[in-house]
C-alpha cells in the first residue's frame, strides 16, 4: 500500500511538471499599436530591439500594427471610443492621450515599479502621469528643454569664467559686446521657445514642480510671486543685454549659427541641439563646446534644474491580467531596460536608463551631456502641462511683449490666471 501510495504520488509530480513546462512554452501573443514610420531614419533601431526580444522570448508573439502622425491618434480615437483597443499601444503621459487615460484604459505600472528597477533610470521619468501617482509608461528618452552652450575657446580668449550665477554671466555682458560678440545667443521668433527653453526652467527654479501641481489646480495661482518672478528674470536678461536686442525677430537656427560661427560665448538652446552642433560646426570648434546647465538665479528655490518632457512610450491595456500581462511586462522591460536601451544608445539616443556609457564611442560634448541631465533634477515644460490655447496664444505672445517692455511680468501673470481660472482643463478635473 506504502509503495502504490508514492507511485502515485511521483505519478502526480510528473503530471505537475509536464504542465508547468507546458505552461513557460505556451505562445503568447500580444497585438501591438505602435506609433512608427519604419521609413525614417530616427526608427532603423526598432526592427533590431524587436528582432532581439523575439530571440530572447520566442514564446512571445507580436503582432503590430504602425501607424504614424495624426493618423494613429485619429484611428486610436475611434478604438478607445468603441471600448477595444490593442494589448500594447503607443501613448503619452498627458493631455494627448486623454481619451484613453480618462477612459481608465491604460494599466498602471507601478505593481512592476519596484526600487531596483527604478533606480536604473533618470529620476525624471518617474514623476506621477496619473491623479493618484500611476506610472503608464517607462519613457526612453527626455526632451530636455534647457542647456546652456558654451564655446570655451572664446571665454578663455576673452579671460572670462565659467558662470556659476546669472549676475555673474550678466557681468561677463560689457567685456563680450565690447569684443563685438553676442553674449547669450537665442531666438523667439516662434514664440514658444521663451517659454518652454526659458520661462518653464525658471518657474521650476523659483518655485519647483509641488507648486506648479498646485497652480494646475488652482490652489496655487499664476499671480503668485514666484511666477511673476520667474517672467521678470526674462525681462531682465534683455535690459542688460545678456539676450540678442532682435531676440523677438530671430528663429532657433539662426542662433545656433551665430554660436557655430564664433560671434557668440554662450547658446541658449534644448538638449537635443547636440547632435545639430556635432553636424553643423567645424570639428576642432566642436571639440572646444561645453554644455552647462543655467547659472543659478538669484531667489531660486530649486538649484541647477532643467525642465524636460517625457518622450511618448508603450503602454498596457488595463484589461490585462496572468500570462497576458507578463508577456507585456516582459517585452516593456526588454525594450525599455538594458537591453533595449544598449540598441537606442548604438543608434544615436541618449536613453533614459543608465548605461555603463564607457563602452560607447561618445564626443566630449555629449559626454558633458549626458552627465548633466543625470545629475539634474527636471521641472515641468508649461506647453507639456497646461492647454495649448492659453499657452500659445496668451502666455507666448505676452512673453514677447514683457521682453519689449510692452506689457511688466504682473500684468501678464494676471492675464494668464485669469484664462486658466476660466478656461484650462486642469482647473477643470480639480
Amino acid at each position: 500500500m506504502h509503495m502504490r501510495k508514492l507511485a502515485i504520488a511521483a505519478a502526480l509530480f510528473a503530471s505537475i511538471v509536464l504542465v508547468s513546462s507546458a505552461a513557460s512554452t505556451d505562445t503568447v501573443t500580444l497585438s501591438v499599436y505602435a506609433q512608427f514610420d519604419l521609413a525614417q531614419p530616427q526608427s532603423a533601431y526598432w526592427p533590431v530591439t524587436v528582432d532581439a526580444f523575439q530571440k530572447k522570448y520566442p514564446n512571445i508573439k507580436l503582432d503590430f500594427e504602425y501607424v504614424s502622425g495624426e493618423a494613429f491618434h485619429q484611428k486610436f480615437q475611434a478604438m478607445a471610443a468603441s471600448g477595444d483597443i490593442p494589448d500594447l499601444f503607443t501613448c503619452y503621459a498627458g493631455a494627448r492621450s486623454s481619451y484613453i487615460l480618462d477612459r481608465g484604459m491604460v494599466k498602471d505600472l507601478r505593481p512592476w515599479l519596484t526600487d531596483a528597477f527604478k533606480k536604473n533610470y533618470n529620476a525624471a521619468i518617474w514623476s506621477p502621469q496619473g491623479p493618484n501617482g500611476e506610472i503608464y509608461i517607462i519613457s526612453p528618452n527626455m526632451a530636455v528643454c534647457t542647456v546652456v552652450y558654451v564655446n570655451t575657446k572664446l571665454q578663455k580668449k576673452l579671460g572670462l569664467s565659467m558662470p556659476k550665477t546669472l549676475d555673474e554671466m550678466i557681468a561677463q555682458v560689457p567685456a563680450i559686446r565690447a569684443a563685438g560678440l553676442t553674449p547669450l545667443a537665442f531666438g523667439n521668433k516662434s514664440q514658444w521657445q521663451a517659454q518652454s527653453f526659458l520661462l518653464s526652467m525658471l518657474t521650476d527654479r523659483m518655485a519647483g514642480t509641488a507648486w506648479f501641481d498646485k497652480a494646475m489646480k488652482g490652489t496655487a495661482k499664476f499671480t503668485d510671486k514666484p511666477f511673476v518672478d520667474a517672467i521678470a528674470v526674462e525681462k531682465q536678461m534683455i535690459d542688460t543685454k545678456l539676450l540678442p536686442a532682435g531676440v523677438n525677430q530671430i528663429e532657433t537656427p539662426q542662433a545656433m549659427e551665430e554660436f557655430i560661427q564664433g560671434k557668440a560665448v554662450y547658446l541658449l538652446d534644448a538638449g537635443w541641439r547636440v547632435s545639430g552642433l556635432k553636424k553643423a560646426a567645424a570639428p576642432e570648434d566642436y571639440a572646444g563646446y561645453a554644455a552647462i546647465a543655467f547659472p543659478a538665479v538669484k531667489g531660486e528655490v530649486v538649484h541647477g534644474s532643467s525642465a524636460a518632457t517625457t518622450g511618448e512610450a508603450l503602454a498596457m491595456n488595463s484589461k490585462l491580467t496572468g500570462a497576458k500581462a507578463e508577456a507585456a511586462w516582459n517585452f516593456l522591460s526588454f525594450i525599455y531596460g538594458q537591453e533595449g536601451s544598449d540598441i537606442l544608445m548604438k543608434y544615436g539616443t541618449v536613453p533614459t536608463y543608465k548605461l555603463d556609457y564607457s563602452k560607447y564611442d561618445i564626443d566630449s560634448l555629449n559626454k558633458q551631456y549626458i552627465q548633466l541631465i543625470n545629475s539634474q533634477s527636471m521641472g515641468y515644460v508649461i506647453d507639456a502641462k497646461m492647454d495649448g490655447e492659453g499657452v500659445n496664444n496668451l502666455l507666448n505672445p505676452g512673453l514677447q511683449a514683457v521682453m519689449m517692455g510692452t506689457k511688466t511680468p504682473a500684468q501678464l501673470a494676471g492675464e494668464y490666471e485669469a484664462w486658466v481660472a476660466a478656461n484650462d482643463s486642469n482647473r477643470k478635473k480639480k
